[in-house]
């Protein structure tokens, strides 16, 4: 085990350590008890270590730090960190293909570009993709009860981790060595519509390893939630946000039911299905003559999933001898999400299902045939309905996962040896109720079993029609690591610290889809077919090198070979001078890789849907239009690679205060990607052979395959401010305020075209330049109080556009959040604590781009004010 040298630096960082005990008061507390630094092994670095005695940034979030914010949830936790600033979406996204999950995106990357860990270790992705391409790791899998700290490494990564790990590393570090036993219940709800939810936690623990050599840590987490649609919130419940700048009828769909004979000049149903009514179509198209039958799709859209977690941590170490030492960590996590998927299932023109043959899809007609009880002409008469009486489309999640290491660590005079062997799987099952069959539906046409002039349908007709399906998904990890470090000599200003090691790693995906799908029974399929495997090779070292008193370098390099697209290299270079007892410069330049993704490189087939604006559309040119979408997987991948530049400087101004400034540079070269929609459909004599169009020239589908594309480069500003005071009577009050600014986020829509700058605006996902987070936190005698608030600016509206969305204001506006927790531990080994969220009840700004959710949900979320009431004992 390293040992801290009266050579090096580490006792002039006591003040920096005492500055900064906001975010780590345990090494505060050793430091003024002992007037000493232990060297700890801190995430980005095998090499034991102070903390603050590393070239790159590192926020720690700690147990009294979550404590104070009155999250019950990981996912919360994660999402008010400055360094989350967009593109990071959790169960709000209902949509997705992997409904229900949760992730984490720094530097607005997307989670694809942040690696994380458990105690210093991978974890198995979620089963299902995100955006069809994205893997990552499903937060809401985690138990918050048996979270010691959270490290947030603010740069990359891979010359230590290898892939992913482009934007940074969220290391969650599990409680370990537990002695007492905590129990802890909390209710709570959100103040309009409901989402009641209760939580129950226990930490429990046996045995002192210094003592008794041995320890026993266990916890259970169970969470239950209600499920919160758009018509329990006054904000969405109406659908129609035409008051608002550049606001549209967007909560309602027009397609509630009428003919199509011509499609310029539809004429609506004599009688509109009950769910819908006569509209006119003005309301949806400015300008347009006539009537629509249409509906509001408000209760159709779910904000919040209903959910049920149950999770597990169970931690057992052994000291086998006095230096050798083996540790056992199982987690499991077994989750329920159910939402409403979407409005009944709209029939018309361009319903497909899936053609097995082709691996595409096929045309399934839709029109009344001749003869027809509701057709009164001599003609096959096509239509669009919407099929009311089946009910809402629901869709539920189930998710079993489970993470199993088992380590042997010796710690020896001269080496630290550590092995480790992990098994991490994620098992998904997708239940869907209410789509509709395809050749039930075929069948009802031609022999006029369903009415649709409005009558009542039988409960055996409707049954025929009704489809439940079932997609599986699963992702396996298994993986086998070595590492060693030591100190190889003294040299004048201190040691000369290695490690090295091995990793050894193979991964697995398998995201199906049911048999009513394949067999082309659904209707209107939805479909991310992934099967991959593939292995990993990797070997690692690296150097601290002390050069000058107080100026230490860091050198790191990996290397790693993927069996399915070739090597990569990711070499590391850092330096951090301490110039002074309140001073700390630093700085690190490294390159990183990440590997395509399963879904990107293997056998993967996608079918989903969107929308674009089309300026060629024969009926209404410049509105906005459904397409599907087909995408494929490309074995001749290359990863994408990365460049990172960071430079930093701590300043402890006293004992209780600190500033530090962290500018980053993250250059991506071969972004893998699909090319942009709206830019094809733009740019039709380019792309020709991508769009297809029905006979009327209206557009039915755009082709795409993942290719490494251009660039892209990311630069930003972290500022990070404590401060403490101690009053009289015992008083303490802290302040901490942390700014994060993005000052650039350069891309092309297309590989080849001109970049343009997606910071400020939603071009590439709602990026706000700045975000910040400030906390003041009150304590005096037995009560603690914490207020805290987030804001995010403005930004620009890049998506929505004039002619779509007529009105439209160019920025959508800054927004602030206040959360307020009072606690009380005046009574014998119990804490009470009460916990309000947004506590102004403010509604985040309006975004016209975000439809019928109001605002962007991966900056924002939907609950409006809510409250917990939580009790812990402890024994």
């Amino acid at each position: 085990m390293l040992k801290t040298n009266s050579s090096g630096f580490a006792p002039k960082l006591s003040l920096l350590a005492l500055a900064i005990s906001a975010l780590t008061p345990a090494l505060a507390e050793q430091n003024s008890a002992e007037n000493k630094v232990e060297r700890i092994q801190v995430t980005g670095s095998l090499i034991k270590r102070v903390q603050q005695e590393n070239a790159t940034p590192l926020l720690q979030v700690t147990a009294e730090d979550i404590k104070a914010s009155g999250k019950v949830t990981l996912t919360d936790v994660l999402r008010d960190l400055t360094v989350n600033s967009g593109n990071s979406f959790d169960e709000q996204f209902t949509g997705s293909f992997s409904a229900g999950s949760a992730s984490i995106g720094l530097r607005g990357l997307s989670p694809k570009n942040t690696l994380v860990l458990v105690n210093g270790q991978r974890v198995s992705n979620y089963g299902f993709a995100l955006n069809t391409q994205d893997t990552f790791v499903d937060l809401n899998a985690l138990p918050l009860s048996a979270v010691a700290r959270i490290e947030v490494l603010k740069d990359g990564a891979s010359s230590v981790y290898g892939s992913d790990a482009i934007a940074g590393v969220v290391n969650i570090i599990l409680k370990k060595n537990v002695q007492d036993t905590e129990v802890k219940a909390s209710t709570g709800a959100a103040t309009q519509g409901g989402l009641e939810q209760q939580a129950l936690g226990l930490v429990t623990g046996t045995g002192d390893l210094n003592q008794d050599g041995y320890n026993l840590s266990l916890t259970l987490d169970w969470f239950d939630r209600e499920r919160l649609d758009a018509s329990d919130r006054d904000l969405l419940s109406s659908g129609d946000f035409r008051h608002l700048p550049g606001g549209k009828l967007s909560g309602w769909s027009s397609q509630g039911g009428n003919s199509l004979q011509n499609p310029s000049s539809p004429a609506a149903f004599t009688n509109c299905p009950e769910g819908a009514v006569k509209r006119p179509w003005t309301d949806f198209t400015p300008g347009r003559a006539g009537e629509v039958c249409a509906f509001n799709a408000q209760p159709f859209n779910t904000l919040q999933p209903e959910v049920t977690r149950r999770q597990a941590s169970l931690q057992g170490t052994y000291q086998l001898s006095d230096k050798l030492q083996a540790s056992t960590e199982v987690l499991y996590s077994y989750n329920d999400s159910a939402m409403i998927f979407g409005a009944p299932l709209t029939v018309g023109a361009g319903l497909r299902a899936y053609d097995p043959l082709n691996s595409t899809l096929t045309d399934i007609a839709v029109a009344l045939p001749m003869g027809h009880p509701d057709n009164p002409t001599n003609a096959a008469l096509p239509f669009e309905y919407t099929l009311f009486d089946l009910g809402p489309r629901l869709k539920e999640n189930k998710q079993i996962f489970s993470r199993v290491l088992a380590s042997l660590r010796y710690q020896g005079d001269e080496w630290d040896l550590q092995l480790n062997a992990l098994q991490s799987s994620s098992h998904q099952r997708e239940y869907v109720d209410n789509f509709v069959n395809r050749f039930a539906f075929e069948q009802a046409l031609q022999d006029g079993s369903y009415r649709f002039d409005g009558r009542e349908n039988s409960a055996e007709v409707l049954d025929e029609l009704r489809l439940q399906t079932r997609r599986p998904g699963t992702y396996h990890l298994s993986s086998i690591n070595a590492s060693a470090s030591t100190v190889l000599t003294e040299l004048d200003h201190g040691p000369l610290a290695f490690a090295a090691g091995v990793d050894l790693r193979r991964e697995k995906m398998d995201a199906g889809t049911s048999p009513e799908v394949l067999s082309g029974t659904e209707l209107r399929p939805a479909i991310n077919l992934v099967k991959g495997e593939r292995e990993i090779k990797a070997a690692f070292a690296e150097f601290s090198i002390p050069l000058l008193q107080d100026l230490t370098a860091s050198l790191a390099g990996r290397s790693d070979h993927y069996d399915d697209f070739g090597n990569a290299f990711s070499p590391k270079v850092g330096v951090h001078y301490v110039l002074a007892e309140d001073w700390l410069v630093r700085a690190s330049w490294s390159k990183g890789f990440r590997a395509p993704s399963l879904p990107e490189i293997a056998n993967s087939n996608t079918i989903s849907y969107g929308s674009v604006i089309d300026p060629n559309d024969p009926v209404e040119p410049g509105a906005r239009r459904g397409f599907t979408q087909l995408r494929t997987g490309n074995p001749e991948l290359q990863p994408e690679r990365s460049k990172n530049l960071n430079t930093g400087v701590i300043w402890s101004f006293s004992q209780q205060g600190s500033i530090g400034v962290d500018w980053f540079r993250i250059e991506q070269e071969q972004i893998i990607g699909a090319d942009n929609a709206q830019f094809i459909v733009n740019n039709p004599a380019l792309y020709a052979d991508r769009i297809k169009r029905d006979a009327q020239g209206r557009l039915q589908i755009v082709s795409n395959q993942y290719n490494n594309q251009g660039s892209r480069t990311t630069s930003g500003i972290d500022v990070d401010f404590n401060y403490r005071w101690d009053l009289s009577s015992g008083q303490s009050l802290g302040f901490k305020s942390v700014w994060s600014r993005l000052i650039s986020y350069k891309q092309a829509l297309v590989a080849g075209q001109a970049e343009i700058n997606g910071a400020g605006n939603n071009q590439f996902g709602a990026l706000p330049q700045w975000k910040n987070s400030t906390s003041l936190n009150w304590s005096v005698a037995d009560w603690r109080s914490s207020l805290i608030s987030s804001y995010s600016s403005s930004y620009q509206q890049k998506v929505a556009t004039q002619s779509s969305n007529p009105g439209l204001q160019a920025k959508v506006a800054s927004y602030t959040q206040l959360d307020l927790q009072v606690s009380y531990l005046g009574l014998s080994n119990t804490e009470l604590a009460l916990s309000v969220g947004n506590l102004t009840d403010r509604d985040p700004p309006f975004d016209p781009a975000a439809g019928g959710d109001y605002f962007d949900t991966s900056l924002y979320n939907h609950k409006g004010r809510s409250w917990t009431l939580s009790a812990a004992y402890q024994f």
